[in-house]
């Protein structure tokens, strides 16, 4: 066996999730020696797909935006993205503790019983020309300010925060920038995003094989716990041994890994809270009566992934109820189960159905949020925001392009580059 310990890589790649095997494959297609370290256990970090009484389950609710960054690279690295649109035929908005029919598309939100003529033609307008409204201006102004900008009436407002916390996850419109949620929800209107068949375990299967076929070393053998010296001759402290290492690509965790790993002490104000929320994920014996609800003045969410995506034994289902939670969110547990078992009665779940369920009291989902203090998208920290020549950063919460897994994979395949670059 190959002691690698004995051997100086090119490149240490801290962290196995998303940004981390992406940016592992771009190096090593260049001919690169890497080393990929991660202390838990197996590749794919959030990405990683459970199984639930025979029924497959990501990290909580999960889709790909088709056409977005992490789709784009994904292909480029020939990783097989198989999946399907989510249906929008019978979709239903919870609003005032009722469920109101939401037809697909805005125009056919004229039929819907949540709006007032009046409101109706306003949002339908709205969302028709969002793909045109210039969202540069707004990268420094909150959603919150936009949102009350653009129309006064309550039950708009509320269907509009809701639209955009789909898009974005994100409960907090007063920090949120309101360019960097106006991008990502016109990417959801105009292109989609895809459930994908197996789950997102597909893609970490692809990516850690692809790098293996390629010459990347993994090491699950403890976690890291520095990075020392300059490069080219970075120590990799783990809490097994030692590593040495020319450069490194910090993709593990968010800004308070990334500050303690390296050094520094500021990225976790820049990049602002993490984004979190409250999953009950369900194994049901059969689908139930709605598929897709969408709280407009409560931040919930539920949906059944599979089918139409290949989750569940035919004929059942895998389902996913979120409660948005604040970045100040400081409730007990049960009250977030609490919230999402009213959510899910009202969704039709018949209790007989259900096989098996798995609640996370608090999930991360992005370790920012795009702040409009910061200018938004441009503002959250580079990837050379360490300011250590040959250390990197890469993660959902770097650079200045996308959101979610998005930027994880943009800011990967960007750090890699830099490391190619040097």
């Amino acid at each position: 066996m190959e002691d690698t310990n004995a051997r100086t890589f090119d490149t240490a790649v801290v962290g196995a999730g998303l940004a981390g095997l992406i940016a592992a494959n771009r190096l090593a297609d260049a001919g690169r020696s890497v080393v990929v370290l991660d202390g838990l256990g197996a590749s794919g970090g959030r990405a990683r797909t459970s199984l639930l009484a025979d029924h497959l389950v990501n990290q909580g609710p999960h889709a790909l935006y088709i056409g977005g960054n992490a789709d784009q690279v994904l292909r480029h690295l020939g990783i097989p993205v198989e999946g399907v649109e989510p249906p929008t035929r019978g979709t239903n908005g919870l609003y005032d503790d009722r469920l109101h029919l939401l037809p697909a598309g805005p125009v056919s939100l004229l039929r819907t019983t949540l709006l007032s003529p009046v409101e109706k033609l306003a949002v339908g307008a709205l969302l028709t020309r969002l793909s045109r409204i210039d969202p540069d201006p707004l990268d420094g102004v909150t959603l919150a300010d936009w949102i009350d900008s653009v129309n006064r009436r309550h039950a708009v407002r509320s269907l509009l925060a809701a639209l955009f916390r789909l898009a974005t996850y994100t409960n907090c419109p007063e920090l949120l920038s309101a360019g960097a949620a106006l991008r990502q929800l016109s990417m959801a209107l105009s292109d989609g995003v895809l459930y994908l068949h197996g789950g997102w375990q597909t893609l970490v299967d692809g990516l850690t094989t692809r790098a293996e076929a390629a010459g990347v070393v993994f090491r699950f053998d403890g976690s890291v716990t520095g990075i020392l010296g300059d490069a080219p001759h970075l120590t990799i402290r783990t809490a097994a041994e030692d590593l040495s290492a020319r450069t490194a690509i910090v993709a593990a965790g968010g800004p308070g890994t990334a500050e303690r790993l390296t050094g520094v002490n500021w990225l976790t104000d820049t990049a602002g809270p993490a984004v979190n929320a409250a999953v009950l994920d369900l194994a049901l014996d059969r689908p139930p009566e709605h598929r897709f609800v969408l709280g407009i003045d409560l931040p919930v969410y539920f949906s059944v992934h599979g089918p139409p995506a290949r989750l569940a034994p035919d004929g059942e289902a895998s389902a996913c109820a979120v409660r948005y939670l604040r970045p100040d969110t400081d409730d007990a547990s049960d009250m977030s189960r609490s919230v999402l078992g009213d959510l899910v009665t009202t969704c039709g779940v018949d209790p007989g159905s259900l096989l098996a369920d798995r609640y996370l009291h608090t999930m991360t989902v992005a370790h920012g949020i795009p702040l409009a203090s910061q200018g938004g998208l441009t503002g959250r920290p580079g990837i050379d925001a360490v300011g250590r020549p040959g250390v990197l950063l890469a993660g959902d919460w770097v650079g200045p392009d996308g959101m979610l897994a998005d930027a994880a994979a943009s800011s990967a395949w960007a750090a890699a580059e830099a490391v190619l670059a040097s």
